[in-house]
């Protein structure tokens, strides 16, 4: 099951939810964070990508974690790459994929 939605700090997010293993009852889940509005998660021009966990329960709360995960990386990235994710919406020059382990939480530890 695929969720998009946005903007988001800037962002549009496509999330991505699967059962994991054959039993059905753990879902994991994996997000885009996008530049545009994508048709597809599997056709997203993304900035970043993210996964938001393997331990759901339902499919819903694993596209809620994607959310939450996508959410809370995009808040941390600076002012400028919210300028260019607006630039990139308006139909500017194309931008270069933002190098993202320089932007991460990780990064600061």
């Amino acid at each position: 099951m695929e969720k998009i939605w946005g903007p988001l700090n800037g962002f549009y997010v496509a999330a991505y939810a699967a059962p994991v293993g054959e039993s059905g009852e753990r879902f994991c889940s994996y997000a885009k964070v996008c530049w545009t509005e994508p048709d597809s998660y599997w056709d997203a021009d993304c900035a970043f990508k993210l996964f938001a966990g393997e331990h759901h329960h339902t499919i819903e709360g694993a596209l809620g974690a994607a959310a939450l995960t996508a959410r809370a990386e995009t808040a941390l990235l600076p002012p400028p790459a919210r300028k260019l994710a607006q630039r990139r919406q308006r139909g500017e020059a194309p931008i270069p994929r933002l190098f993202a382990t320089a932007f991460f939480r990780h990064r600061l530890a």
